[in-house]
């Protein structure tokens, strides 16, 4: 969802996409989880520094990099530099995005065994980090390390609470993805309010990133539904939302 969400929301005249090296309008950067204030003045290069008349008066420039939200040190990082930024964060079912990230890292060669080989080894590095905490790297970077966290990254309340205690609620925007899937004008036109520009018709809205793969194992979404259970309803106590994600 966020790389369909920066599609649309670059093809607004008042949004300036950030590039890559290769001028591409993508722009995951990973800046604050592996490059801090010393590379300053890379993080900025991406950035555009030259407008025409309409935009200098109003435009918004920014990036995305989803990895952003696990990493323990990247709240502050980001306040540090940037303490009136403002964010968006969209969720998807936990189940869902664990099976998605499953297919995905399996396609990269990141894992080889099956989606049920990889959550229960999961499961059990997250019971001896529980039960045998010497054992524990203490490698903040490991944290965000997708293939081996493709269930605990689906905890959303353990990362937003900290978020939270640095930035203003009022700087972070909740977006759920089924909203910007099933309701994508309704959806934008909540972001444009957000980032207080005028609504605005994008061009394409068709759909980005799609994966298509074998239904999950019902047994295996049922352990799943048990498992993230207690974090939605963290969840939806710390938004006041009705996430309905036990299906």
């Amino acid at each position: 969802g966020t790389t369909a969400l920066y599609s649309y929301l670059i093809q607004h005249p008042k949004i300036i996409p950030a590039y890559t090296n290769n001028n591409e309008d993508v722009a995951d950067l990973h800046f604050f989880e592996y490059m801090i204030s010393d590379n300053l003045k890379w993080y900025k290069s991406h950035f555009p520094i030259s407008f025409s008349k309409s935009q200098k008066k109003h435009f918004i420039t920014g990036e995305f990099t989803s990895t952003y939200m696990y990493h323990p040190d990247v709240p502050k990082r980001i306040s540090n530099l940037l303490p009136k930024i403002k964010l968006i964060v969209i969720l998807r079912n936990p189940i869902d995005k664990a099976y998605a990230t499953y297919q995905q890292q399996f396609r990269f060669g990141e894992i080889t065994t099956t989606f049920e080989e990889t959550i229960n080894a999961e499961f059990r590095r997250m019971s001896l980090n529980k039960d045998s905490p010497k054992l524990n790297s203490k490698n903040r970077d490991f944290e965000n390390f997708v293939a081996h966290n493709i269930i605990r990254h689906g905890s959303y309340v353990n990362y937003l609470e900290t978020w939270f205690e640095i930035f203003d609620k009022n700087q972070i925007l909740i977006l759920n993805s089924e909203d910007l899937k099933n309701s994508t004008k309704e959806t934008l036109n909540q972001v444009f309010h957000f980032l207080n520009i005028s609504n605005y018709d994008i061009p394409d809205i068709s759909p980005v990133n799609v994966g298509k793969y074998p239904p999950i194992n019902k047994t295996t979404r049922r352990k799943l539904i048990d498992f993230f259970k207690p974090y939605n309803q963290r969840l939806n106590k710390l938004l006041s939302t009705e996430l309905n994600w036990d299906n």
